[in-house]
């Protein structure tokens, strides 16, 4: 598949937030989460303060490289028009919330969990972001199917998750959609 050309405006903000990204890691790295603030890493960036919160809404997201969940119309389509189980389609639509947390996941997630080891403050914020992805789903699951056991069914497709973007020994995580499924039959066997 071909994608459309990268505009001149989409690739500079690619290159802002790539910058106020890297700028917040360089200074945590180098003053720990508290020395590093919106204003220094702003202008350690090149960017003004409101230019910062245009791209991220915390400086924990920013160090991070994550943004508020969100689930696009083709995420929701593909869920209301699944065949599949419940089960199934409620875990390939919390992996799609998730996914738009971590634009990047399989690229950055070596540097993002040693960022939560040495600072685990940072844990907050991606389990914040988890909880407002489980809601999304959980709204979308009402609208979709209104006596469906939406606590369990999050529960369980959060374990699934949880399991499937388990990051290997060299730090990497496969987040393809054959990894969800390989995760979704391996439950489905122990269940």
């Amino acid at each position: 598949m071909q994608h459309p050309p990268v505009s001149r405006r989409e690739l500079n903000r690619a290159q802002s937030a790539d910058a106020i990204h890297t700028a917040a890691v360089s200074l945590v790295l180098r003053h720990g989460l508290a020395g590093a603030t919106v204003d220094a890493i702003a202008e350690q960036a090149g960017v003004s303060r409101r230019t910062f919160f245009n791209y991220f809404p915390t400086k924990e997201d920013a160090v991070l490289a994550t943004r508020p969940p969100r689930l696009s119309a083709h995420d929701l389509e593909a869920f209301g028009s699944s065949t599949d189980d419940t089960f199934a389609r409620v875990v390939r639509l919390m992996s799609a919330a998730v996914r738009s947390v971590f634009d990047d996941l399989p690229s950055f997630a070596a540097k993002r969990q040693h960022l939560l080891k040495l600072h685990p403050a940072l844990r907050e914020r991606v389990e914040r972001q988890v909880r407002d992805a489980e809601t999304l789903v959980k709204e979308a699951l009402a609208a979709s199917e209104p006596a469906a056991p939406s606590l369990p069914l999050l529960m369980i497709a959060g374990t699934v998750m949880r399991y499937a973007f388990t990051p290997a020994e060299d730090g990497s995580i496969d987040d393809s959609a054959e990894a969800i499924d390989r995760a979704i039959e391996q439950f489905r066997a122990v269940l």
